[in-house]
């Protein structure tokens, strides 16, 4: 069993990080370039303003309860869901 918690709390730090605590190493990596390219391109429009933390941290967020949903299908037993409901990577 893993720890929902724990695989949240670590893709808070570093988004999709959770995800590779699972052991989906591919979510991971396009998890983490997702979130990558995201922040150039919000920064580049924002600049580093406080709309940018705020865009970043609800990306962050996102990747959270991604990694707490997908640690809940492993504990359950079920099919991990979709990537943005449309990606199947594990």
């Amino acid at each position: 069993m893993k720890n929902i918690y724990l695989a949240a709390i670590l893709s808070l730090f570093i988004p999709g990080l959770g995800v590779a605590y699972l052991g989906l190493y591919k979510r991971f990596l396009v998890s983490f370039v997702i979130y990558c390219v995201l922040s150039i391109i919000v920064s580049t429009i924002l600049g580093f303003s406080i709309s940018y933390y705020i865009i970043t941290i609800i990306i962050a967020l996102f990747f959270a309860y991604d990694a707490y949903t997908c640690t809940e299908a492993i504990n359950n037993n079920t099919q991990i869901p979709l990537l943005f409901t449309k990606l199947d990577i594990q």
